[in-house]
């Protein structure tokens, strides 16, 4: 970190513990709040921990197991009047401006709050679920792992807000974050969710959401990948919009989703539509999408890649067997993680899960990726969770099945 950083982090944090001798109220249940004792000035400490082990049983593919911290975050927000702040830096992130996470200004308007900064495009409703409470140990395909592919928190304006039993969003962004270049493109989101039913019991849920972007000339490229083995296995590139030229992607979405006492069950189904008009060598397709082109490429020009069409849907559940229920979060248009009653083995919650994910490009002839996985989640308490996940992947365009064990211990407060 570099020393003006530092210094910076230093004098907030200092400013924080010196305001706490003259405020009035200092809570530390569930974390570290100050409020000034007029109530004009709050600000709280929260974070998250999550360490990662990768287990590879491999094929045609060859990655090597290892640990990773996933995320290793810290947050701090809190209001000045009547506008709330978030600041949230994750040290995985390689640099300071690289591991910005939520950074923004907010301010009530109409049943929500307007936003100004950096923060995630209202798409996907795996998107909208904090990487606290997932189910698996990565999102779907239909996310920023995936058809977003490396598009997550995105700089612009904003509103989101809840009326009665719908929650919507809004955003005009550009496809930069803190640490890319300037000359990225522009992209709008929106999502609508609907909550019918929403009980202590059951829930139902339906939503869907639109997505469009468009690259500046010699910005980076617009892609989707599919990382069918897990983090830190294989990558099937599914299709890609070169932003040197400029071209735009358009998405949408549909949402299903539903609990009923301790089962939980959610899905999505998303199309992409990727520009293109290029051409690509035999050699360099072949080192793009890692198998030779299925259709004939022209020996002087070389392969023809036009717009291309990408499907990608998966299913995923839960059962709770010591009988906890996944609550609905109409903030974000999500489901919570299970809450533990603290009657399970070692006093935690037991989660059996599972998901199926699929992706598919509809132009090209079998360039197609599947994911099935299966595990098990244990929560200790409230704040503490351990995940393990057997990942069976399948590129049927390569012919790689990959498999991968992964297992997570995570804090967050």
């Amino acid at each position: 970190m570099q020393p003006f950083h530092k210094s910076l982090m230093a004098l907030t944090l200092t400013s924080l513990l010196s305001g706490a001798a003259a405020a009035d109220e200092a809570e530390t249940k569930g974390g570290l709040k100050i409020t000034s004792d007029d109530g004009n000035f709050s600000a709280s400490l929260g974070g998250r921990i999550h360490f990662d082990t990768y287990l590879f049983d491999t094929d045609i593919e060859d990655p090597v197991s290892t640990t990773d911290f996933r995320r290793a975050r810290i947050t701090l927000k809190g209001s000045i009047y009547d506008w709330k702040y978030v600041l949230e830096q994750d040290f995985t992130g390689g640099s300071t401006t690289g591991g910005f996470r939520d950074v923004f200004i907010a301010h009530k308007f109409l049943n929500g709050e307007v936003r100004i900064g950096q923060f995630k495009p209202f798409r996907s409703m795996a998107e909208m679920t904090s990487s606290n409470e997932i189910t698996m140990l990565e999102r779907p395909f239909s996310s920023a792992t995936g058809l977003y592919e490396d598009y997550q928190f995105q700089q612009g304006i904003g509103w989101t807000g809840v009326m009665d039993c719908f929650t919507m969003g809004l955003m005009a962004f550009n496809l930069r974050d803190a640490s890319t270049p300037r000359n990225a493109g522009i992209g709008t989101a929106g999502r609508l969710a609907w909550a019918p039913i929403n009980t202590d019991m059951a829930t139902f849920h339906l939503g869907t959401s639109i997505n469009y972007e468009n690259a500046n000339q010699n910005s980076s490229d617009l892609t989707a990948e599919a990382d069918y083995a897990g983090r830190r296995g294989p990558s099937q590139l599914m299709a890609l919009t070169p932003g040197e030229f400029g071209g735009d992607v358009t998405t949408a979405a549909l949402e299903l989703a539903g609990s009923y006492g301790p089962l939980y069950v959610q899905s999505e189904y998303a199309i992409g539509d990727f520009e293109a008009d290029y051409f690509l060598s035999e050699a360099d397709f072949e080192d793009e999408f890692g198998a030779p082109a299925p259709f004939y490429c022209d020996p002087q020009f070389g392969c023809y890649i036009q717009d291309q069409s990408v499907h990608t849907w998966y299913v995923q559940g839960s059962w709770m067997l010591t009988g906890e229920h996944k609550t609905y979060n109409k903030k974000r248009g999500a489901f919570n993680s299970a809450r533990p009653s603290g009657d399970g083995l070692w006093g935690g919650a037991w989660e059996l899960t599972a998901r199926y994910d699929t992706m598919e490009n509809r132009d090209i002839r079998d360039l197609k990726a599947n994911s099935a996985q299966v595990g098990v989640n244990y929560y200790a308490n409230r704040n503490v969770r351990v995940m393990l996940n057997l990942i069976f992947g399948d590129n049927e365009f390569t012919g790689d099945k990959t498999n991968q064990l992964g297992l997570r211990v995570q804090m967050g407060w």
